[in-house]
């Protein structure tokens, strides 16, 4: 027999319901009856748990582990194209000199022989989908989810992109999202804005205060887009009364927050350091 709309079992049921889909990601089976008793203290349970919104999985690599392993596996594949090229320059040599019947007959050994290796997914690759399958399984196995979606909502606020830094950006949310979505804005704001994901990804590693040190020695100048994406979207927000020479000033505060550089530096190339031959004097 059906409940009356407004029985205690159908608003307890209710309020499960929009607690799952506002403050969750959305119920599942089981999920509206574990917490029909009292949502609002499943949902701040969850947010007490111990570690909640981390991701502790020993087989990710840290975001300046994955660089250096992208830059290595790369530069293992160019070394192995420029040797196979050698390779078939000193045989198209050797073939120079042979008859046209030999060298037909031994192109077509060597083919049957060694047929072409069939690509796969590289190194860097496998690294990337290792993250993306951890941050799904974070958000399937959360009960509530509500520390997921914060984790999402600030991901997005303080994006970085999987296209410039395809190799950092898993890193880059466990590192400087995951620990601050419960606790101050200013530390997530220090976290994101100094990490090396982010410094790659809008150029701030390539700034350099025109009257520096490196600015005076170099031609490459001051890059504006960290300092503006912090005014225009990561804090202040459009049209909130700064100017053009807000953002100049800014962009030259944030001038020697740079990284290692990756060639050269096998141990601590892509981490975050302040090169002060970099820093426009005040």
């Amino acid at each position: 027999m059906a409940q009356p709309v407004n029985s205690p079992r159908h608003d307890a049921t209710t309020q499960a319901a929009l607690a799952l889909h506002r403050f969750g990601l959305g119920p599942r089976p089981g999920s509206i009856a574990a917490i029909a008793s009292d949502p609002r203290g499943a949902v701040l349970a969850e947010l007490e748990r111990p570690g909640i919104g981390r991701i502790d999985n020993p087989e990710l690599l840290t975001s300046v582990q994955s660089a250096r392993a992208a830059f290595e596996a790369r530069a293992q594949r160019q070394a192995e194209r420029i040797v196979a090229e050698r390779a078939k320059k000193e045989a198209e040599q050797q073939q120079a000199g042979m008859s046209n019947a030999t060298a037909e007959d031994a192109g077509a050994t060597r083919s049957e022989a060694t047929p072409p290796a069939q690509p796969g997914p590289t190194p860097e690759r496998r690294n990337v989908l290792k993250e993306v399958r951890a941050r799904l399984d974070a958000a399937l196995d959360a009960e509530i989810g509500f520390a997921e979606r914060l984790v999402w909502f600030w991901s997005n606020h303080f994006c970085v992109s999987a296209y410039r830094v395809p190799n950092m950006t898993g890193g880059y949310e466990r590192e400087a999202i995951r620990p601050h979505i419960l606790g101050r804005f200013a530390d997530m704001l220090l976290a994101t804005e100094s990490h090396p994901a982010m410094l790659v990804y809008l150029d701030n590693a390539l700034s350099i205060g025109p009257n520096s040190v490196a600015g005076i020695n170099r031609t490459r100048g001051l890059n504006e887009n960290l300092a503006r994406e912090i005014l225009e979207l990561h804090t202040l927000g459009v049209r909130t009364g700064y100017s053009q020479v807000d953002v100049i000033r800014f962009a030259n505060v944030l001038t020697g927050w740079t990284t290692i550089p990756l060639v050269g530096n096998p141990e601590h190339g892509a981490e975050f350091i302040f090169n002060r031959r970099m820093h426009e004097p005040a």
